[in-house]
Formats: C-alpha cells, structure tokens, sequence
C-alpha cells in the first residue's frame, strides 16, 4: 500500500532543537511526556531515517518548516538526497519577519520546489485568521501552493488553545475559496465544528497527524468513511507518534474501499490538484 504521511518531522539534530528532552521549548514540552518521545528524540541520520520510515509502511512523507533556518536546513536535506527525495517540503514563516519578508522566503522556497506554507497560530500568539496572515493566505491561492494551519487542541499552556479555532478557517475560506486549505491535526477537539467547515468549503482538508482513531469521537470516523473520505489526510506527525503504529491503527479504522483515498490519493491531489 502506497502511504503519504502528510505531516512529519526529521530526526536530524537541527530540527530535533526544539524538542532537547533535557530543555525543550516551552510550547513542546508537555508532548515530550504524552506521546513518549524520548526514544524517537535522538538525531537518525537520513538514510536510516528514510529506511525506518519504509519500514514503518510509509512510502513518503510532507515535511513543515517554522522558520528561515528551518527552509535552509530542508533544502540541504533535498539536494543531498538528489533524485531518490521521497520528501514534500512545505515552507516555514513567521509574523515577526513581516509580510514583504515572507513573502519573499516563500518565493524563494517556491523556486527551490516546495509545495505550500506551514502556519502555527498556537506558537506565533496570533490567530489563524489574523490580518498579518492574508498575504501569505493570498499568495498560496494564487500560486496554487498549499497552506497547512494548526487548527485543533494544543498542549502549549502559555497560548489560548482558540487561536487555531476551526471557526477562523471558514472565514478563510470564505476570503479565499481557491486557497487548498489543510487544518493539521483535523481540528481535534472542536467537536463536529471542523466536520462541518470541512463539509461547507471543499477546498478544505482535514490532516490526522499525531490521533489515534480508537480516541476519536464516532461522527469524525464516520466523515472520514463517508461523507468526507475525499478531503481526508493520513499522517504521524513523527516523531510524536510512530509510523508502523499509525499505519496500523488506521488502517483498521478506514473501510477498505477509502484506504487508498485516506492513505495516498487525497494527498495527492492537496499538494498537486488545483480546487478552482
């Protein structure tokens, strides 16, 4: 079975910094303990890192930047691997550059082959729908390029969990209807809220990183099996949780029939279809 995971982190020293067990940054640090990272949280080199990956049933996967030196280091990592890449790059930026600035590393990061713009309201301290942000929101949609939003519960006790509201992405998607908008983590802990932005916006995507099924409400399993199974993303968010355990889990979760639409081919089309 062919399976994206369309959120993950690599294990290289530079962006495992955030995520030093001994002093990691205060937004991550409550995740260090839930998800039982410590053993994921040691620098792999990539070629290990791509074989553990494969081992663990995932063919290829979406990396999100956070910042500048982040978009540098991931450019590294692909002219290193050259042709046999099995990575999707997504750019990193931040309110703190300003709008002319950001949109001048996602130029750059466009040339360079990524695919969209990873957005983390819940880190920044403003919100999903702040004015700041429709710049970039307004670039994406016209250069076809993804825009992946942290829209669901967090565990960074020194931010308002509201700043990624499902709510925001409606109004977003209302300003920007050929914008592919993906809410990460599938608005978890919103309710049905995120089911029924999803549901009225088909430019909207709901991404399943770092979830387990078995602890998700019956209505979010039942969108991703019926109603919504066109517009739902597989993916880890590793190293928070394991490739061959997700893999597992939701593979036990989604009907056969949706498998490969949940798994691969709704990725697919997020990252090189076009909703206009």
């Amino acid at each position: 079975m062919d399976v994206v995971d369309f959120r993950i982190r690599f294990r290289t020293e530079h962006m495992l910094g955030p995520w030093d067990p001994d002093d990691p940054a205060p937004h991550f640090s409550q995740y260090i303990e839930l998800y039982r990272m410590r053993p994921r949280l040691t620098p792999l080199g990539m070629p290990e890192y791509i074989e553990m990956m494969r081992a663990g049933g995932v063919s290829r996967g979406v990396v999100c930047g956070g910042s500048i030196e982040d978009n540098d280091h991931l450019m590294q990592v692909h002219e290193a691997l050259g042709e046999a890449d099995p990575f999707y790059y997504i750019a990193g930026v931040h309110p703190k550059y300003g709008v002319r600035r950001n949109l001048e590393e996602i130029e750059r990061c466009q040339r360079a082959g990524f695919l969209g713009v990873n957005v983390s309201p819940y880190i920044w301290g403003v919100p999903a729908n702040a004015s700041v942000l429709y710049p970039i929101y307004a670039h994406c949609e016209a250069h076809n390029l993804v825009a992946i939003v942290h829209g669901s519960l967090h565990y960074n006790r020194f931010q308002s969990m509201w700043l990624g509201d499902p709510k925001y992405m409606d109004e977003i998607a209302m300003n920007f209807p050929g914008l592919k908008l993906v809410i990460s983590h599938a608005g978890n802990g919103f309710g049905v809220l995120p089911l029924a932005v999803a549901q009225k916006h088909p430019n909207i995507f709901l991404e399943f990183s770092a979830l387990w099924p078995q602890y998700l409400p019956e209505a979010t399993l039942r969108a991703v099996n019926s109603y919504l199974k066109d517009r739902c993303l597989f993916g880890t968010d590793y190293p928070l949780v394991e490739f061959d355990r997700a893999v597992e889990a939701w593979s036990e979760a989604v009907k056969p029939e949706v498998r490969e639409l949940f798994f691969s081919a709704n990725a697919e089309r997020c990252l090189f279809g076009d909703p206009r």
